[in-house]
């Protein structure tokens, strides 16, 4: 069976394999800024109006409560007094509540911010592993070019399996071939 390629080292020819995880990741930084924006502008919009509805709300229900107090009589001033404790009760754990509502939104943006800072860091793995797939066959080509320009023999030239140009390595084997077949090439010692 063929000799086995195993990877050595992952930038073969860094500065195109740069430029293809670069422009591979790019649309996800697009996107994923995007959706950051999106979600951010988005969450402090609804966070705005419940936070406005929640206080005009406590506000309608204290003005109430002071309408009720100003017209209260004897019989009623017992009943009032426990309702006022019970909507100060109310107003209390709903301010709570309230309070809590900005750190679990902060805790949301984070998750949702980690999560798409991950999609960028895998989608940069598997293109600089795609891009092996380019640039190590290229690289392999060039040094066997180059050998058999200055006229010297190559062993013949074997990709893994799901590498790209597989056409053109068989052609340089051809090629090979043909110049060893006519002499143009010293063996290998």
């Amino acid at each position: 069976m063929g000799k086995s390629f195993k990877r050595k080292k992952y930038f073969v020819h860094p500065s195109s394999q740069l430029k293809y995880i670069a422009f591979s990741i790019l649309p996800a930084l697009i996107m994923t800024l995007f959706c950051t924006y999106f979600f951010n502008v988005s969450g402090k919009l609804v966070f705005e109006i419940q936070t406005d509805t929640f206080f005009a709300q406590l506000s309608a229900i204290k003005k109430t409560m002071r309408t009720a107090e100003s017209v209260a009589t004897k019989e009623t001033e017992d009943s009032i007094r426990k309702l006022k404790d019970l909507l100060d009760s109310f107003e209390d754990s709903m301010l709570l509540a309230y309070t809590e509502a900005p750190k679990k939104w902060n805790q949301a943006k984070l998750y949702v911010l980690g999560g798409l800072l991950s999609v960028l860091l895998g989608t940069s793995i598997l293109a600089l592993l795609y891009s092996h797939k380019i640039a190590g066959p290229l690289f392999r080509l060039k040094k066997s070019m180059e050998l058999l320009s200055a006229g010297q023999d190559v062993e013949p030239i074997r990709f893994r399996k799901n590498d790209e140009f597989q056409d053109l390595g068989d052609s340089l084997n051809e090629l090979r071939k043909f110049m060893k077949d006519k002499g143009c090439l010293q063996s290998q010692d």
